[in-house]
């Protein structure tokens, strides 16, 4: 069974009683397997929450949930007051504008650069002039700690550390309101770890 553990609230996120997600009786299944029976979850504005547990407890599956990916067998789920599942396909890619995701490994493009990952929501939700989406992603690859000069490189050119500080600068290009990391940390060493969870 997976675990949540949160940060200490700060008065200002004790006055602020609004959840940026929302989840009620959420139920995962998987032909016999349940993964979530009846989840309620609510995340708060400021808040940095994390989802602990061993493999296969469900927590990838709890956040490709949350961003649609998959839909579940029951429940509701609500991002920055929106209720997810009755949302159109307009409706829901303007939504998916307001988050960044940061998948395993980074699951970047092996055929494009890490600029030209980073710009692909900058493509995808803006209509930016491509001299302003290349300032943008410079500064997103410094923001990582990465050196500007890694933006030239591909993923395959790119150790398993640089390539989780790309993918966080691809999921924070849209500046979005929720970042998704899921296990943002597996697979590096004890000092990348380290490195990564100061960047996050």
């Amino acid at each position: 069974m997976a675990q949540v553990a949160r940060t200490e609230p700060t008065l200002e996120s004790q006055v602020d009683q609004d959840a940026v997600i929302r989840l009620r009786g959420l139920v995962n299944r998987f032909g016999s397997q349940t993964v979530h029976d009846g989840l309620d979850l609510d995340v708060r504005k400021g808040e940095v929450l994390g989802v602990v547990g061993g493999s296969g407890t469900g927590k990838s599956v709890l956040m490709r949930t949350i961003i649609g990916l998959r839909d579940p067998q029951a429940g509701t789920i609500e991002v920055l007051g929106r209720d997810t599942r009755s949302l159109n396909t307009a409706q829901a890619k303007e939504l998916r504008s307001h988050w960044g995701v940061l998948f395993q490994d980074g699951a970047l493009f092996s055929s494009l650069t890490v600029a030209e990952n980073i710009m692909i929501p900058l493509k995808e939700y803006t209509d930016l002039s491509p001299k302003l989406m290349r300032e943008i992603t410079k500064v997103k690859v410094t923001m990582v700690g990465l050196p500007v000069e890694a933006g030239d490189k591909y993923p395959g050119q790119l150790s398993g550390g640089m390539r989780k500080r790309a993918g966080l600068a691809r999921a924070l290009a849209l500046d979005p309101a929720i970042v998704f990391l899921d296990e943002p940390t597996a697979g590096l060493d004890p000092i990348m770890s380290n490195v990564i969870s100061d960047l996050i």
